[in-house]
């Protein structure tokens, strides 16, 4: 109380005046419509700035969980896609009122680190064997194809990003259904160079290039870019510059593929191959 005392006795001139200005303040604003109308007017204007940029605020903040769950929903739409099915699999769940066989499973996952200045980069997950992560699962985004998975611990992953050189995947162009293996040469991390594709085939700037689905790791259809150049080399393959769909640099969420079948496909495999 003495302090309060003492404050106002210090400060009783400053104290005086803000009342002052506040009462003549108020008896303008409630006398004149005009200035009341026009003071009505800039607090409206600064309340709705001030909202906005707290709105903006909680917006920003509410991002992250925002994008979780929408990669959770993109996992659950995938599994429940006619494309993640067939008649063969060894594996079954229901769907609607029916049965099908399971081919793919996704899993969402978020990306905890990733390089992509080097020959060899690789991204790592927030998900392990005890999430069901196995090595040799494709990984996709939101955009196209990301990697496949090299080594995983109980709560982590390590991805072989398409950004490293000992990648490869059998891609396919969208328009007319040749194939051939596609690799990145290590310079540029927005394109990636398919080879193999006969010279007669016809091939244009723009063509779309997806998965073929062959060696059982990337289901066929997921995008992994479009053609921006291409050459023939020694008169009968083309060589082809693809434009990478995924923006490296930007990843955040990402999808986990496991393919039912591929133990059984990679036993047919091995026992040709003797």
């Amino acid at each position: 109380m003495r302090n309060l005392l003492r404050f106002i006795v210090q400060y009783h001139f400053l104290i005086l005046f803000l009342v002052i200005e506040t009462f003549s303040m108020f008896l303008l604003f409630t006398a004149n419509p005009y200035q009341k109308v026009r003071f009505y007017s800039f607090s409206h204007s600064v309340s709705g700035r001030m909202s906005t940029r707290v709105e903006n605020i909680k917006d920003y903040l509410s991002l992250r969980g925002e994008n979780r769950m929408l990669a959770e929903e993109n996992a659950r739409l995938y599994n429940r896609l006619g494309s993640s099915f067939s008649e063969n699999a060894p594996d079954s769940v229901y769907i609607g009122d029916s049965v099908k066989p399971e081919n793919y499973f996704y899993i969402t996952a978020k990306v905890v680190n990733n390089t992509v200045n080097k020959q060899f980069n690789y991204i790592t997950l927030d998900k392990g064997t005890l999430s069901g992560v196995t090595p040799e699962m494709a990984v996709i985004g939101s955009e196209g194809i990301i990697g496949v998975v090299k080594s995983v611990s109980e709560n982590y992953s390590s991805v072989l990003s398409v950004l490293n050189r000992d990648f490869m995947v059998s891609a396919r162009i969208k328009s007319n259904g040749y194939y051939g293996p596609l690799s990145w040469n290590g310079d540029d991390t927005e394109f990636a160079t398919l080879v193999d594709i006969p010279h007669h085939v016809k091939v244009t700037a723009g063509d779309t290039i997806i998965t073929s689905g062959f060696g059982g790791v990337f289901p066929e259809g997921h995008p992994i870019g479009v053609i921006a150049d291409f050459r023939l080399k020694g008169g009968n393959y083309y060589v082809i510059k693809v434009k990478l769909s995924t923006d490296f640099r930007k990843l955040n969420y990402v999808q986990v593929i496991r393919n039912f079948a591929k133990n059984e496909t990679d036993s047919l495999d091995n026992a040709a191959s003797r």
